[in-house]
Order: structure tokens, then sequence, then C-alpha cells
């Protein structure tokens, strides 16, 4: 008996007709036009490939879950005998098909870039894409508080931090503040900020009630309000600014993309490297830097920062406060600058053996 069925039945009626004698004959959508893209040679790699264990699939540019159901496809039907077999696996598209056919051909990931695309979606956003790390000559890493804010200005090829700096931000007592006081001051702040290539922020909440240690407090509140401001005028200003000085001849196009300068990291991930995260309490960061900056190898390329001393008496001239503040803005700089831009791979390691 033979009995022609579609292909979203195909995994169903299989086992069935093994046992019945019943031969299934699938029609496949795109799978027999797209083996006709590789070569012979190719297409033995790519079964050869997929057919072996997961061990070695994992090494390829190949999400989990879809790991997972080639797994359970071969667990259930055995190996692939031709590449028109991935049609009849559930959520392989012709479009994913390919993608994953394409990576196989490719090679494996090299190590250190398979280790950092494990926490790249989990820390960063938006992405950050090669070409804008290799073009990159300056890292400007923004710390924001109520009352102050701290930059750190990091040469990307020496790792060398070159401005380290405190802002406080003076309110005027009993004055209520309107939107236009804070923007006022935050226009100041961008002005003080020096010009690089990428900036990062601390990722925020998302809600107002999400931060502070008494949330439903209306004073709490408020602050949040206040802080969520300007924070986002302070990154409004310094992507216009930035968008604004790299306009060429065609900037008069009707249609201009806003280009992203402003990378957010995820806030916890500093204090998890270094120890300054005691339950759900920060503590203070003097000692952690002051160690860092005892430890730091002369400017040895891509390996820890170095740090002018004029920059190390700077911070330890400072009140308890102001050196919390600046400390806070540097851990968040080298955190960055480890994961992301060199991609260390201790530090990554670390994050790894942690979890997210």
């Amino acid at each position: 008996m033979i009995l022609n069925t579609s292909i979203s039945y195909t995994n169903f009626l299989k086992p069935i007709g093994r046992r019945c004698g019943v031969y299934v004959l699938t029609n496949h959508k795109y799978s027999k036009n797209l083996e006709q893209k590789y070569s012979e040679e190719q297409r033995e790699k790519l079964l050869e490939i997929i057919n072996s264990e997961n061990d070695v699939l994992s090494r390829y540019d190949i999400a989990k879950t879809r790991l997972k159901k080639i797994s359970q496809w071969k667990s259930n039907n055995g190996l692939l005998q031709s590449l028109a077999d991935v049609e009849m696996m559930e959520g392989f598209s012709e479009r994913i098909t390919k993608k994953m056919f394409d990576s196989i051909l490719a090679g494996p990931i090299q190590e250190e870039h398979r280790l950092s695309n494990k926490i790249k979606g989990q820390i960063l956003y938006p992405n950050l894409s090669n070409k804008v790390v290799k073009d990159c000559k300056t890292v400007l890493t923004v710390y924001i508080t109520v009352n102050s804010v701290c930059w750190t200005l990091i040469d990307k090829d020496n790792y060398e931090i070159k401005e380290w700096k405190y802002y406080g931000i003076d309110y005027p007592e009993g004055k209520k503040f309107q939107i236009t006081d804070i923007l006022n001051i935050a226009w100041r702040i961008t002005h003080q900020l020096p010009t690089a290539d990428i900036y990062v922020m601390k990722a925020e909440a998302t809600t107002l009630r999400a931060s502070g240690s008494d949330p439903n407090n209306p004073k709490v509140l408020a602050v949040n309000l206040q802080k969520a401001q300007m924070v986002a005028m302070i990154v409004a200003l310094i992507n216009a600014r930035s968008n604004l000085e790299g306009e060429g001849e065609d900037s008069s196009s009707n249609e201009k993309c806003l280009e992203h300068k402003v990378y957010f990291l995820r806030p916890t991930l500093p204090y998890r490297l270094y120890g300054t995260l005691v339950g759900n309490e920060r503590v203070s960061t003097d000692q952690t830097v002051e160690m860092l900056l005892r430890e730091d190898n002369g400017g040895s390329k891509n390996k820890r920062a170095y740090v002018p001393e004029k920059l190390k008496e700077m911070f330890r001239m400072q009140k308890d406060l102001q050196k919390d503040m600046l400390g806070h803005c540097f851990l968040l700089s080298i955190t960055f600058m480890d994961l992301c831009i060199y991609k260390d791979q201790e530090r990554i390691n670390k994050l790894l053996k942690h979890g997210p």
C-alpha cells in the first residue's frame, strides 16, 4: 500500500507505516531545490555533520533548540538519508535550513567566539556588530545617578584610561523641578562629555517601581522618574550629537535612520565579576578599584586597563561618595571592554560558570 501525504503529517505517519507496511511519500516543498544549490561534496559533508553526535554539531552556529529537534528526530527515525529529510523536522523552514547548511559549510565556530556568543544576547543591547568594534578607537562609559554623573574614556588600542571624572548635580533647595530644568542639566552634562565612537551605560529598570528600596513610596517614584528622564535626555543628546557630526553629503535624504551610539550593559555584571554585590545589596567599590589600580599592568595591550598615575591620585583624593560613584563607573567600563570589545575568555568563563 502506498500513501501520498503532505509534509505536516510525515512524522506522525512514518512510524505507523513501518509497522503496517505502508510507505509514506512526502511532498517536499523546498528541500529538493535547496539541495541543488550545493555540490555533491558539500551535500556529503552536510549529511555527515548533521548525522554526527551533538557534541560535534554544537561546535557549529546552530541554536540549542534546533540541536534538540535534530537529536529527537534521529532518535525516532534514524540517521538522515538525504538533505531533504531536514524538511520533515518541526520548525525547519527554508530560511532556517539554508542558514544551518551555510553555517556548517563555514566550519566550526572558534572557541573564543562560541563562548562570547553564548552571553552576547544576555548582557548588552542593542547588539554590537563586529564592524563597530573593529572601527572603534575610543569608548566612553557614562554612569548616572540622581545626584551625579561619572564618565570614563578609554583608548581601545592601548586599553588606557584617558579621562575619569565625577560631575556633581546641585539641585536648588525647595524648588520643584520642571522637565525643562532637567533638560538644562542634561544639556550641560552632555557638553562636558568627551566624544567617542561607542558610549556605554548600565541598563536601567524598565519600570519606575522596579527601582529603589521602597518602590511604592511616592517620593521614591518621583526620584526614579527624575532619574529616568535624565538618562533618556542624555542618551538622546549623545545620539543626536553623534549622528549630526557623522552626517555626510547624502544627509539630505528625507528618511535618515538613527545610528545608535549608546549601548546598555546589564548592571549586575560588574558586581558579579568583581564581588561588589552581597545578596541584593551593593557594597562600596573603593577597595576593589584600589586593588585593580595596584595591579594594572602598565599599559600592556588587551589584558588589564592602564590607569595613569594622575588619575589614580585623583581617585584616591575623592570623598567616599564620589569615590564610590567613580568606582562603579570604572568597573562598568572595564567589564564592557573585557566582555564586548576584547572578549576576554577568562571573564567570559567566569560568567558562564556562575550562570546568567
